[in-house]
């Protein structure tokens, strides 16, 4: 059994609980009634009719999403490019430039190819590792097929030995143009 002072805390508690989940239904039932912004009716537009000031601004909201898709994939193959171009090492013998050939437009492909098949690999050790830092779409052309992307990189460099490693930082320019739907990179400048 319980003690008269537990059966009234008990009780004191219950009512408590009670009280509460009334005043939280009260309150969750007579709230103002406020629709949410993309719910409440928008005004006409005046100058267009309604069925045509969604279709027009569809439109435009497609268009920035296509290009924003551009310019990501853009961004995405250049830092792939990059990474894999601008890093090097005599043991990999021009590995390198082999991994980013089919990233190449037709040209820039067979000039590096070219270059792969006629070069010696110096006899002392010698190493890059490139990061990209930043991208920087400067132009995009999608009716003409190109663009230029501009990349901040950090390069370590190692000679002799792997323990004779500089820290520089460099910018690469890529021109890319589209062959079959797809951005080829056409040329790659170290500035």
């Amino acid at each position: 059994m319980l003690s008269p002072k537990t059966r009234r805390n008990l009780l004191v508690a219950l009512v408590t609980i009670l009280a509460l989940l009334i005043a939280l239904l009260l309150w969750w039932f007579l709230r103002p009634n406020v629709q949410p912004a993309s719910q409440a009716p928008a005004a006409p537009v005046v100058s267009l009719p309604a069925s045509n000031t969604g279709s027009a601004a569809s439109e435009r909201q497609q268009e920035a999403l296509q290009i924003r898709n551009e310019t990501a994939s853009l961004q995405s193959a250049s830092k792939t490019f990059a990474e894999r171009y601008g890093s090097y090492s005599t043991e990999a013998n021009y590995a390198n430039l082999r991994d980013v050939i089919p990233l190449m437009d037709a040209s820039f492909g067979a000039a590096t190819q070219a270059f792969v098949d006629a070069a010696t690999p110096p006899a002392e050790y010698y190493a890059v590792t490139t990061r990209v830092i930043s991208v920087s779409v400067d132009v995009q052309d999608e009716a003409a097929g190109t663009a230029t992307v501009t990349l901040t990189t950090q390069r370590e460099e190692a000679r002799g030995s792997m323990q004779n490693v500089s820290v520089r930082y460099e910018d690469l320019r890529l021109t890319f143009v589209t062959e079959e739907g797809t951005w080829k990179v056409s040329s790659a400048t170290w500035l």
